[in-house]
């Protein structure tokens, strides 16, 4: 993939019309740039399986973490990378992995301070609420 013209593209993000896509796009830029353009330079975080504890069906595939420039995390789910880059993303080719049980244990604290819901799944949220 390119680099140049993805990051020209996605550049955009800062004069477009705040939606949903967009939104999405946006979310996108930040995370390949924190990533520097390889979504192989992050975490992994496997989520359990055939089982979501939150009651997603079908369950997720994972989500995929980096941190920003000020060590914030940024949280994307494997299907929307996979959806943007048309990319299988395979566990192994990430920089490590993370069980979820193990994620939140370690960013128990992080987790309390930005997210709403102690019922939901807390890495969706931290994707979800990356905008505010």
């Amino acid at each position: 993939m390119a680099l140049v013209p993805f990051l020209f593209y996605f550049s955009q993000c800062a004069v477009m019309e705040v939606k949903a896509l967009n939104q999405n796009h946006c979310k996108f830029y930040s995370f390949m740039r924190a990533t520097r353009g390889n979504w192989r330079n992050t975490l992994y975080v496997m989520c359990g399986g055939s089982f979501c504890p939150h009651g997603k069906n079908p369950p997720c595939e994972g989500y995929l973490m980096a941190a920003d420039a000020d060590g914030s995390l940024i949280i994307m789910p494997v299907e929307i990378v996979r959806q943007f880059t048309g990319e299988l993303i395979e566990p192994s080719e990430c920089r490590g992995t993370l069980v979820r049980k193990t994620f939140e244990a370690v960013f128990s604290r992080y987790i309390e301070w930005h997210t709403i819901s102690d019922s939901s799944c807390p890495l969706l949220q931290l994707y979800q609420d990356a905008d505010r």
